[in-house]
């Protein structure tokens, strides 16, 4: 119940930001095809991780520019998760703790040398390789609000949740 609750506060949240978005490809004119996902059709991670990847522009190997990729701060994004909707950051030596398969998705807590915790998500058909646990990893992508979770000791964490654009298994 915890986390169906989250999951219709999240998107009520996300439906609010793009109501208020001032991005130029979100005009009143926009002639393109959008779907609406109600709160009673997010009942999974995928189904969650589906209506956010949704809301995002689709990166390609003709529109991906590494170098628009920066480094966010951890706390900003924590204290201000709707300001920071699709923004693109990079983060640098993860270290994968869990891989967990979410339907089409696999989702991967990692967590940086300075200690900040991700989860991370990403459609399995564009993983390269299997990510296992204790790979490091680099990684573009976007930022889509904060996911909460418990632990295995029974305590609740909120941390980013980031959309994987691209990636690099530190070998």
């Amino acid at each position: 119940m915890k986390k169906k609750y989250l999951y219709c506060a999240t998107l009520l949240a996300i439906l609010a930001l793009s109501a208020c978005s001032n991005h130029p490809e979100a005009t009143a004119d926009d002639s393109s095809a959008t779907t609406t996902t109600t709160s009673s059709e997010i009942t999974t991670d995928e189904d969650y991780f589906d209506a956010l990847v949704a809301k995002v522009e689709t990166i390609t190997t003709d529109n991906y520019k590494s170098d628009d990729y920066l480094g966010w701060d951890y706390k900003t994004l924590l204290r201000e998760p709707n300001k920071y909707f699709d923004v693109k950051m990079k983060l640098i030596n993860l270290k994968i703790l869990q891989v967990m398969d979410e339907g089409k998705y696999k989702k991967i807590l990692t967590v940086a040398p300075n200690s900040e915790y991700y989860m991370l998500f990403i459609e399995n058909k564009r993983l390269e390789t299997n990510l296992l646990e204790d790979d490091v990893i680099f990684i573009n992508g976007r930022y889509m609000l904060d996911y909460d979770y418990t632990t295995i000791s029974n305590t609740a964490k909120k941390v980013p949740l980031v959309y994987v654009d691209g990636y690099l298994l530190d070998k």
